[in-house]
């Protein structure tokens, strides 16, 4: 907050009025003032940046906040939080977390805080198949498999082609291009089907198809896949 700025908020403190831009009349005004920092506003304060009039006027009331790592009995809360709040956000079924998992998130050190530990909770309910978060998601999302999928692209890619070749020089008839798309989406979804543990809704989604579009599809490749996890029909 620039030195100018400071002195404006001030004066609202002392004076409990403001007075709008351009305007003449002053403004009564009845708040509380709740104001956070990770910086050390007594150091601030002799370098000159920070006014030391207003840090005695915030400071009435002063709550520390301990890292993440000093109070490890409030991971479990955050943990359920984040796991509702993503799971909302995504429109998918709250999974719920293993004991195991709970654990070792009790273990971690969190250098990043609460917002490495939400980030963390989000990218494993990514990977999740509909089942428990389990310590195995958990580490994934922790490590990232970015490395790891860039390295088989490649020889995916080439799998891929020695297979299209195979069949552009196999006898067919004229459909050969239609044949070629089918495997593949065939092999597409009956993956997004795996992933999801057979949840059509959270396969759709994570295709971008629709509900109806991905029914026939189904229905068109014969695929069938029994779930234990509860469909969602909104």
């Amino acid at each position: 907050m620039p030195l100018s700025i400071q002195a404006k908020v001030l004066r609202l403190l002392q004076e409990k009025s403001i007075e709008r831009l351009g305007g003449r009349t002053t403004i009564p005004v009845d708040v509380r003032i709740i104001a956070a920092t990770n910086r050390d506003l007594e150091s601030a304060i002799v370098q000159g940046r920070f006014r030391e009039d207003l840090y005695y006027r915030l400071k009435v009331v002063s709550i520390f906040l301990p890292l993440l790592k000093d109070r490890l009995e409030d991971i479990p809360a955050l943990t359920d939080f984040f796991l509702a709040r993503y799971s909302r956000e995504a429109k998918v079924e709250n999974p719920g977390i293993t004991k195991k998992a709970k654990a070792f998130l009790a273990t971690h050190p969190w250098k990043g805080n609460v917002r490495e530990l939400g980030n963390t909770i989000q990218k494993a309910l990514i990977f999740n198949r509909g089942t428990p978060i389990s310590q195995e998601d958990i580490l994934q999302a922790i490590k990232g498999d970015t490395v790891c999928i860039s390295v088989n692209y490649e020889k995916d890619e080439q799998a891929m082609r020695q297979w299209v070749r195979k069949m552009l020089t196999s006898p067919s008839d004229e459909k050969r291009f239609e044949d070629c798309m089918d495997r593949f989406a065939n092999i597409i979804i009956s993956e997004a089907l795996n992933f999801t543990d057979g949840n059509r809704s959270q396969a759709a989604k994570l295709l971008g198809l629709s509900r109806p579009t991905l029914h026939s599809k189904i229905e068109k490749f014969g695929l069938e896949f029994k779930t234990s996890v509860k469909e969602d029909v909104s």
